[in-house]
């Protein structure tokens, strides 16, 4: 039995194995010109972490998210040495929805004789439990042995459509605290886009990235810089303000997780910010892995 923990975020697809892709695919029914990332499943051709596709309230409307797990557990089998046997997955869905759609997006994930080929390298395997854990609660188990000093934490999960708020005491959960706010990353990459396209200036949601980490390449690059600069600040305080207007005191231990965070690192220190840890983007997924047992 292969036991895996997938994060399905809307912005990344993301594995207990380090494995991380954007969440999106082009599809044919050719293969396409170079096999890595390369899907065929149920006679078309997925390009897997090409343009990323539109959100989805309830993932298990249509195949998307299935399609995009795909890739983790060809990873998982091929690290495991077999090509062939039973897989245990752990996912997760976002506070708000968790407790409405638990049940059906176990059940979207339970599969029988499931066959595949991912880069050349055919997979069959049954997908026999799933267990379906709340976002940001599972990253925050994971770092249990790093943070048990603190008696309280609130933890500020950024993801690429939703930031995911909850507090903890003793590590109990706090219920009334648990809140998704609409304000992922990609709202602040929409406003760079905008912005920059009003200068004719194109970039992709890749070279965006690069430009927030100060690495972009570009005949323009000052004028970006100046743009991201002040969108990244002028989000970053729209956030923070979001927060304390749910009655969250950010100068108690906070910690922050997610891509996003990852991301904003540095503006998510001082400035009467009591941060103490920023989790990478796996400490979902991770700790869907280490929950399942």
């Amino acid at each position: 039995m292969i036991k895996l923990g997938v994060d399905n975020g809307n912005y990344n697809t993301k594995s207990s194995l380090g494995m991380l892709y954007a969440s999106g695919y082009a599809v044919s029914d050719k293969e396409f010109i170079t096999p890595e990332m390369q899907l065929f499943y149920e006679g078309s051709y997925y390009a897997v972490g090409e343009r990323r596709l539109r959100f989805q309230q309830d993932k298990t409307k249509e195949q998307d998210t299935f399609v995009l797990t795909l890739p983790a557990i060809a990873e998982a089998m091929k690290k495991a040495g077999t090509a062939n046997g039973e897989i245990a997955l752990g996912v997760g869905l976002p506070i708000d929805s968790y407790g409405t759609q638990k049940d059906a997006f176990r059940s979207y994930f339970l599969r029988d004789n499931l066959s595949f080929v991912f880069e050349g390298t055919a997979y069959r395997c049954r997908i026999t439990d799933c267990k379906v854990f709340a976002q940001g609660h599972a990253a925050l188990c994971r770092y249990y042995q790093q943070l048990k000093e603190y008696r309280s934490i609130t933890l500020v999960d950024i993801g690429g459509y939703t930031v995911d708020v909850l507090t903890v005491h003793h590590f109990r959960l706090d219920r009334s605290s648990c809140a998704s706010l609409r304000m992922g990353t990609i709202n602040l990459y929409s406003r760079i886009q905008d912005t920059l396209q009003r200068s004719g200036i194109l970039l992709s949601d890749v070279l965006i990235t690069d430009a927030i980490r100060g690495k972009i390449q570009h005949t323009d690059c000052r004028q970006i810089e100046e743009v991201v600069e002040c969108e990244v600040s002028t989000y970053c305080k729209e956030l923070l303000n979001a927060l304390r207007e749910r009655g969250l005191d950010l100068r108690l231990p906070t910690v922050f997780a997610g891509g996003g965070a990852e991301l904003l690192e540095s503006r998510l220190r001082g400035n009467g910010l009591n941060t103490v840890a920023v989790l990478n983007r796996f400490a979902n997924a991770d700790g869907y892995r280490l929950l399942m047992g």
